[in-house]
């Protein structure tokens, strides 16, 4: 009852799909005909207009002709048609895509054709005319198995008549569609309406199909073979049916035929026969749906084939499996042969029609492989539908993406084979085998026209992924030649569709073939040489894409350029970890940075040589990194470089502990400093070589910037020699102090004098000049401080007679800033001078003063006047000359 249930409602889903077609070509007919007959009756009108008989013409002729005239001209044109006989409605599939003839005219347009029906007429239409008739068959269905029913209740029949009762129902069914349009009076509903006699005859092979059925399986009345001949030959009468009454009488037939082998008890014990009748079925099947274009039917066929194949492989089938999986290719490969010999069904693009069966038979040997444990019978059908694949996507673009679908589930497989099996000699076999298969049809059509890309890409991962598989999954006891080996052959193909690929305007084949490329070479370069070297590897490769990408002109290969130049970055700082614990905890304050340094020995192959070849990178291949990454990959070699210039500068003090610091570290950061502000400043000052030029500036700038922060941060901020116990040397005035904050005043003076950053960073100018006058106040404190103290200016405390001195040294620092900068006219230096003698002059009446007594606090004050005087009288004639210049 179930199975009869279902086949009505498959067949109502398709005839409604199919009525589609059918009464949309009937709508376009009768709005034909309509037109036409509008314009015979505007033509008439048009005449009758044109000529009027006149008046007088009308009473000079007689009654009788002029009644019979206005009768033949008030009476409508009739379109001579043959009446139509009773006849075979032969099923004739209809295409939307191909509506009937019009007639051409030349007269003017016609008027425009009914609106199209509400979509409560189309409604009305499909409930009231359509599905009665449907249902009208499916009752026909229920009437027979009702009626055998009640005669096995009411025990009128033996179980051979019951049969012999029910097949004669459904022959009768079948006779009446076939010639029930030939019974008077009642024939004429058959011609009316085709789809009555659709309708009866897929009731009647359904009748019959369940009279086999009982026959065999209720009673036994039939035998295996008489039951499966029966079987046939119902299904090949449904389908001599369906060439006169359409789809559903055929897909009776589909769902009986493949129902046969249940209904005869066919199993796993019966593999050969069951297979050989499938495909014999099927055959017939795509034979059919080739001959009258239906792709469903051909869908169909293949999803009834694939629900009995997949049955049979989750059952005990011992050794006949390998018989299955032949059953399989041949039907991946039948259904994709058929379907490009179709049309197209449910608005489901062709090729993606053809790629159903393919997917669905090589997921089915991915099932059935592990059944049969990965042999090589398993391989060799999956080898066949790839290579079908591969041939499919040659013949036809569209088919391409299938082709990469194959390769998709053969990766599939060699994973699961891996997991399951392990990587024996078989699963290996087949794995490199599939990896020529694919990338060898990868490299060949890797330059065809719109699909070529797809090819390129497959070409390169098949190699590649099937390397990383074996290698992730395989558990080989490969030695470590081998596996480079392994990734340098790889690279051979990656490079060589590199190389092919070079001129395409696609923007994936050449750099993703480019990277895989330099990728397998740092693998294997990297397994070769000594750990230590794993930098210099990974610079060397960034190389060779950066020439590469200046030879193809690829944005994309300079990018993977800057990358692995990057990483190789990455592992310089890596292997130099202790440098960066140490700039942190310089930068924290810390004291002892030597423990944390690498050694200097092996430093020179992990940071320096890695740092230089990525500087000189930036430099050959400027021009392809373009400004901003250039200058971005030279910080990287810079950084490198400095921090191998700062591991060597420690290594003659290898200050440690804090009594060391105490001695020398002032004096060791100080040349530290210097160095940089000396270093910066002879490649700003100096006029480069245009080729030359931008790089060598921007060290300038860096190590200026970089002398500067320490300055600020270390001397200034955080190790301070007022707030830090360091040794400031012996000498009362020529001491460490006077020299570093004095030096630092010097360069900051002249960097803001210096023809490049005037050019470049303008608004630089006036805080640097700013700056060195900061400095030169701390120059004289610090002076100062260590003329009272000594070596030592962190711990003593403050006193009456270093304050007198802050007072004495930062008054002739004044003195001498308005002396330069009356000499010189610089404003800065004037304003400066009497900013600071304003506040010296406030220090000495308010706290100086306060401290002296007598002839001292006298002779202070009188000291302090005369200077003020004079100074003033000097600035006055100053500022008088410099009016009188301005108003000449």
């Amino acid at each position: 009852m179930e199975i009869l249930v279902f086949a009505g409602t498959v067949i109502l889903l398709v005839l409604v799909f199919d009525s589609r077609s059918t009464i949309a070509s009937l709508r376009r007919r009768i709005e034909a005909l309509e037109n036409h007959a509008r314009k015979v009756a505007g033509e008439a009108h048009q005449t009758e207009a044109a000529e009027p008989l006149k008046q007088t013409d009308i009473q000079q002729e007689p009654a009788t002709p002029v009644r019979r005239a206005a009768k033949i001209a008030t009476k409508p044109d009739r379109v001579a048609e043959p009446a139509p006989e009773p006849s075979r409605r032969v099923y004739k599939p209809t295409s939307p895509a191909a509506p009937s003839p019009t007639p051409t005219s030349t007269e003017p347009p016609s008027p425009p054709s009914p609106p199209r029906p509400s979509a409560a007429k189309r409604f009305e239409d499909l409930i009231g005319g359509k599905l009665p008739i449907w249902i009208g068959g499916i009752a026909l269905i229920f009437a027979g198995f009702f009626l055998v029913r009640f005669s096995i209740e009411a025990g009128l029949f033996g179980p051979a008549a019951r049969c012999a009762t029910a097949a004669l129902f459904g022959l009768l069914l079948i006779g009446l569609s076939e010639f029930g349009y030939k019974i008077p009076k009642f024939g004429k509903i058959f011609t009316d309406d085709v789809r009555i006699g659709h309708s009866i005859a897929g009731a009647g092979i359904a009748v019959l199909y369940a009279t086999l059925y009982m026959a065999s399986e209720l009673y036994g009345l039939l035998s295996l073979y008489g039951a499966l001949g029966g079987v046939i030959a119902v299904t090949i009468l449904a389908f001599v049916l369906s060439q006169r009454h359409g789809p559903p009488t055929a897909i009776m037939g589909l769902l009986g035929g493949f129902a046969a082998p249940y209904v005869a008890g066919l199993g796993p014990e019966s593999v050969a026969p069951l297979l050989i009748y499938l495909g014999v079925f099927t055959a017939g099947l795509f034979g059919l749906a080739i001959h009258r274009g239906w792709a469903w039917l051909a869908l169909l066929a293949t999803g009834g084939s694939v629900l009995w194949t997949t049955a049979l492989l989750f059952m005990d089938l011992s050794g006949d499996v390998p018989f299955v999986g032949a059953f399989i290719v041949l039907l991946a490969i039948g259904g994709v042969l058929t379907l490009s010999r179709t049309g197209t069904s449910f608005g489901i693009p062709k090729p993606v029609m053809q790629a159903i069966p393919l997917a669905v038979g090589l997921l089915q040997l991915v099932t059935l492989a592990p059944l049969i444990q990965f042999s090589l019978v398993s391989w060799l059908f999956f080898g066949v539908l790839a290579i079908f694949a591969i041939a499919l996507a040659w013949r036809d673009k569209d088919l391409t993406p299938a082709m990469a679908g194959a390769f998709a589930l053969s990766l599939a497989m060699i994973a699961t084979a891996f997991s399951n099996t392990g990587a024996d000699q078989t699963q290996l076999f087949a794995a490199i085998s599939l990896a020529v298969l694919f990338g060898a049809a990868g490299h060949f059509f890797a330059l065809r026209e719109k699909d070529g890309w797809i090819w390129a890409v497959i070409g390169l991962a098949a190699p590649t992924s099937i390397l990383l598989l074996i290698y992730a999954l395989g558990d080989l006891s490969w030695s470590q030649n081998s596996w480079a080996i392994s990734c340098l052959l790889t690279a051979i193909t990656t490079a060589f569709m590199a190389w092919r690929t070079r001129a395409e305007t696609g923007f994936l084949p050449p750099p993703l073939a480019s990277g895989l490329t330099a990728i397998l070479i740092a693998i294997a370069l990297w397994i070769w040489t000594p750990e230590s070297l794993g930098a210099l590897v990974a610079i060397a490769v960034a190389a060779g894409l950066a020439f590469w990408a200046r030879f193809i002109a690829r944005k994309a290969v300079i990018i993977q350029s800057a990358v692995a130049i990057g990483f190789g970055g990455l592992i310089m700082l890596v292997d130099s970890f202790g440098l960066i614990e140490s700039l942190f905890s310089s930068l924290a304050g810390q004291t002892d940075l030597y423990s944390y340094l690498p050694e200097l020995g092996p430093s020179i192959v992990e940071l320096l040589l890695p740092a230089i070849a990525i500087a000189g990178i930036a430099f050959f291949f400027r021009d392809p990194f373009g400004k901003i990454l250039s200058k971005i990959i030279a910080g990287f070699g810079l950084i490198g470089a400095g921090g191998f210039a700062y591991m060597l500068l420690k290594q003659p003090l290898a200050i440690g502990p804090i009594e060391d610091f105490v001695a020398y570290g002032f004096a060791e950061r100080a040349v530290f400093t210097h160095a940089l502000a000396l270093g910066g400043w002879l490649l700003l000052r100096r006029t480069w070589d245009e080729k030359f030029a931008i790089p060598l500036k921007s060290l300038g700038f860096a190590l200026a910037g970089l002398a500067l922060f320490r300055f600020v941060y270390f001397d200034l901020l955080l190790l301070s020699p007022t707030s830090v116990k360091q040794a400031m040397g012996p000498a009362p005035v020529a001491n460490l102090g006077t020299l570093h904050f004095t030096a630092a005043m010097l360069w900051l003076w002249l960097y803001a004098r210096t023809e490049t950053v005037t050019a470049a960073l303008p608004t630089l100018v006036k805080p640097l000049e700013i700056g060195s006058l900061f400095a030169a106040i701390a120059a004289v404190m610090v002076t100062v401080r260590q003329a009272v103290h000594g070596t030592d200016i962190a711990t003593p405390p403050f006193t009456s007679t270093e304050t007198y001195l802050y007072s004495a040294g930062l008054l002739v620092l004044a003195i001498a800033w308005l002396a330069r900068g009356i000499q010189t006219t610089n404003a800065l230096l004037r304003i400066a001078g009497l900013l600071l003698m304003i506040v010296v002059t406030f220090k000495v009446f308010v706290i100086d003063a306060a401290q002296l007594e007598g002839l001292l606090r006298i002779l202070s004050f009188l000291g302090l006047a005369i200077a003020l005087i004079g100074i003033g009288w000097i600035y006055g004639k100053v500022m008088r000359a410099d009016a009188a210049k301005a108003a000449d």
